[in-house]
């Protein structure tokens, strides 16, 4: 049995706020804590993260429940913890991700055996839209209770004022639910419910009004032509946007043809659209003019010299560097002109990039710097970039860019033990599998 450490309140608050702090970005040194310190009652931590999703981008990253209920499990406060949790989820609370991830959250507890977790979800399920409850996520529902729940989901939906209707169309949620349940026809018996609900009949007509997804095929890569360009910047929009794929394999008259048109245009909104194009392939000519509009204060407010800064980076030079320093030192999150360094990047210029990021005191600034920084070492592979990108993970709570921030330590032979350690229990599930690949990769080194 592991001898238990003897912890004064001082030290015992820094080990629960190092524990908030990993739970915040999601990583899995929340779980080595709760493992090497188990006298610490790390509950109210756990808690603020159930009850909000803490997540950077909670729409793409989605629920962190898994991770969470991980911890819960390990904590010798779980059976109060589960039943704080039951209680928390059938308050009143806004439909939002914190509400999703408690959903998510009694559902595992249901699976798990646990009592009162179904009884809890239906009773949540049947207060939905009434007295300020919201409906939750539709998908636990058909989880628990299958056909008959998504009919349930119909009838709370389609006796909803029309004009509110529309909000819970989820015509890709049914269809999605018919190709995981072949066996029953799930519009027939929609249309059957229907027939003696009005209700359903309300949501029933509501998804068929939406045409149903196609199943996305490829198509073959077009480049574009000097047209394709001209229409796209001569659209009723301030912005225009264009991709990197169809750039390859233009004719190189026709991009030397939109570079003179960015020299000889005179309206603005024109000239920053055909500037845009030039951040998914290289400027043909002298670059002078776009560093002279780089140069320019005021990047935030002028989205040309942002664009300009961006056509910089295809090209090496002294001055581009050093216009690159020179904002790095005037300016406290220079995310804007991190990309200059792709192409000018020097020996020891980690330490600058580390020192960025120690600026950033939330985590919008670091999230800022994320994307710039990993175009520089993916285009520069250092084993300097060991420092800068471990300050990235232990201050970014965006687990989608976490992955690329441990591949590049990883790929430049940098990744510490301590950090693939902490891999296994990350939020996400794709760097719970690279650690797992990662620890045996190097235990087949070591024989």
């Amino acid at each position: 049995m592991q001898k238990q450490i003897s912890l004064n309140p001082v030290e015992t608050a820094e080990l629960q706020k190092q524990f908030l702090h990993s739970l915040k970005l999601g990583t899995g040194r929340a779980m080595l804590l709760l493992k090497a310190h188990p006298q610490i009652d790390f509950s109210a931590q756990i808690l603020a993260a159930t009850v909000n999703n803490l997540a950077y981008d909670r729409q793409c990253e989605g629920s962190r429940a898994v991770y969470l209920y991980s911890l819960i499990k390990q904590s010798r406060q779980k059976d109060e913890l589960i039943r704080t949790i039951i209680k928390k989820f059938s308050a009143k609370k806004r439909n939002d991700y914190g509400m999703d991830q408690l959903s998510d959250l009694v559902l595992y507890f249901h699976h798990d055996g646990i009592a009162g977790a179904k009884k809890a979800l239906l009773k949540r399920f049947e207060k939905s839209f009434s007295n300020g409850y919201e409906l939750y996520a539709r998908d636990v529902l058909l989880e628990i209770e299958g056909m008959a729940g998504l009919i349930m989901a119909a009838e709370k939906v389609g006796q909803l004022p029309e004009r509110e209707r529309a909000d819970y169309e989820d015509r890709w949620r049914v269809d999605d639910f018919q190709k995981e349940n072949k066996s029953i026809n799930v519009y027939a018996e929609l249309a059957k419910a229907a027939g003696q609900n009005p209700a359903i009949k309300n949501y029933l007509d509501l998804i068929l009004l939406v045409e149903p997804r196609k199943k996305y095929r490829r198509s073959k890569i077009v480049p574009y032509t000097l047209a394709d360009i001209e229409e796209i910047v001569d659209e009723d929009s301030r912005f225009a946007r264009f991709w990197q794929y169809r750039t390859e394999g233009m004719n190189p008259a026709d991009i030397e043809q939109v570079a003179r048109n960015i020299l000889t245009e005179k309206d603005n909104n024109k000239k920053n659209k055909y500037l845009r194009f030039f951040d998914k392939t290289k400027f043909p000519f002298d670059y002078a003019p776009l560093l002279e509009l780089a140069s320019k204060k005021n990047i935030k407010k002028n989205r040309r010299i942002m664009n300009a800064v961006n056509a910089l980076s295809y090209f090496k030079a002294d001055d581009i560097r050093a216009l690159a320093l020179k904002k790095f030192s005037s300016e406290k999150t220079p995310w804007d002109y991190l990309r200059l360094l792709i192409n000018n990047y020097q020996a020891g210029d980690a330490k600058i990039l580390l020192e960025i990021i120690q600026r950033s005191d939330n985590f919008h600034h670091i999230h800022d710097l994320v994307a710039g920084l990993i175009d520089i070492f993916e285009a520069n592979p250092d084993a300097e970039c060991k420092a800068p990108l471990e300050a990235m993970y232990y201050g970014m709570n965006c687990a989608m860019h976490r992955w690329s921030v441990i591949d590049l330590l990883n790929r430049n032979g940098v990744l510490s033990d301590e950090i693939v350690e902490e891999l296994a229990y990350d939020t996400d599930e794709d760097l719970r599998k690279l650690s797992r690949k990662i620890k045996l990769s190097r235990k087949i080194k070591a024989l």
